[in-house]
């Protein structure tokens, strides 16, 4: 798409193009195509982030609200077509970071800790009622 909007500077020029797949996929979608990718298991969690205490911009990468992009532009624009594949252009992205040994760095997911300690003291609460 990219590559069409330079080989095209006239008919791009001034104009927005949302440079995703034509495949529409939820976050919950990302997840599972990621763990996939990977060859994990994915457990998804979904949480009010005002009862864990949490600022919903602050919790990367998820929004706190629905929203859709699509390439409607570019195909009309630009004449783009699609040739992506999600589930193998995942693995071959992931296959490349786990090659460049990126996934060996320590990580923090205090955030993510956070949410899911005070999901779980509410639903002990809840239960204990």
């Amino acid at each position: 798409m990219l590559a069409a909007a330079v080989e095209n500077p006239t008919a791009a020029a001034g104009k927005i193009f949302n440079c995703v797949s034509d495949r529409a996929v939820t976050l919950d979608g990302m997840a599972r195509l990621c763990a996939a990718a990977a060859g994990a298991d994915v457990k998804i969690v979904h949480y009010d982030p005002a009862a864990v205490g949490v600022d919903a911009k602050r919790a990367f990468p998820f929004r706190d609200m629905h929203f859709y992009a699509e390439p409607r532009a570019a195909k009309e624009v630009l004449g783009w077509t699609s040739t992506t594949n999600l589930p193998e252009d995942f693995k071959e992205r992931y296959a490349e970071y786990a090659a460049s040994g990126r996934g060996e760095k320590a990580m923090t997911f205090d955030l993510d800790d956070k949410i899911l300690a005070a999901l779980v003291q509410t639903t002990t609460r809840s239960v204990t009622v």
